[in-house]
């Protein structure tokens, strides 16, 4: 397992990249398909960042149990049901060669459920040492059908980024092979946030989607807030899904179907059999 040097962490602790404990992310997510027809749209959405060993205690926020928001197991890497998420994707990373210290901090950032109801098209695990240093992180994939995919990101650069070009070998979205590839750059969370997800081709650039966030204190009346501000999250995520889908199918963008042939089996919500993410 690559270690991040005490230089690099010291300029990451300077540039206040380190994970942030518990708070929410006001987000702009934006999506600009270059090719082969030009399509674009950008929504604002708030995402959580949670501490799994440190959840926070708040009225209108529940783990595993109904709330108006609340983080579900259920909805993350999910291999064994009976242990948590943090159990499975610590057994995860030592299944794909990178062993975490047992007081490793995870931070998770996410979607919530609202009122019950989830769906998080991609989360992030920001793995750290406990006094801090970064370790590695982990993106999970999840696409209309429920399916789930994790890709590790490895440890930052001396920006402070992940910088990761992996093979997708993933069906997402009816308009992207899943044959492409990711180029996942992503940041630290800090007092801002910013990740870029591009989707290649042969090599090209043919989505660009990105999410910049500004931090947020995660307190009841913040929540209250954003459940007017940002209402149904969920589902509306899932709308826009479904409507610029219907927009690219107008445009007569090629259309990659379900059976259409990867090169490694995907991780379904609930599966007891996870998939090898180490592609390159």
């Amino acid at each position: 397992m690559t270690q991040t040097s005490n230089t690099q962490v010291q300029k990451l602790g300077e540039l206040g990249v380190l994970a942030v404990k518990n708070s929410l992310y006001e987000c702009r997510v934006n999506h600009t398909r270059i090719s082969p027809k030009k399509h674009a749209f950008t929504y604002r959405v708030f995402m959580l960042a949670i501490d799994l060993d440190d959840f926070p205690k708040l009225p209108l926020l529940s783990r595993n149990r109904f709330n108006l928001f609340s983080i579900d197991d259920r909805d993350h890497i999910h291999t064994d049901p009976e242990k948590s998420t943090r159990e499975n994707l610590t057994a995860w990373l030592a299944e794909n060669g990178t062993a975490i210290p047992a007081d490793a901090r995870i931070t998770l950032l996410t979607f919530p459920r609202v009122l019950g109801y989830a769906f998080n098209p991609v989360s992030f695990y920001y793995i750290s040492s406990k006094s801090g240093e970064p370790i590695a992180a982990v993106a999970e994939v999840t696409n209309t059908y429920r399916e789930m995919k994790l890709f590790p990101l490895g440890v930052p650069d001396e920006e402070g980024k992940f910088d990761r070009l992996i093979a997708k070998n993933f069906y997402v979205s009816p308009f992207s092979d899943p044959n492409d590839a990711f180029h996942f750059r992503i940041a630290q969370p800090g007092e801002k946030w910013h990740v870029s997800i591009n989707n290649l081709t042969e090599g090209k650039p043919t989505l660009l989607s990105s999410i910049t966030g500004e931090r947020r204190n995660l307190t009841t009346s913040r929540l209250a807030l954003y459940a007017v501000k940002y209402p149904l999250i969920s589902l509306s995520i899932i709308f826009r899904i479904h409507l610029h889908a219907l927009l690219l199918f107008l445009k007569k963008i090629p259309h990659f179907p379900k059976s259409t042939p990867i090169g490694r089996a995907v991780l379904p919500a609930g599966s007891t059999t996870p998939a090898s993410s180490t592609d390159h």
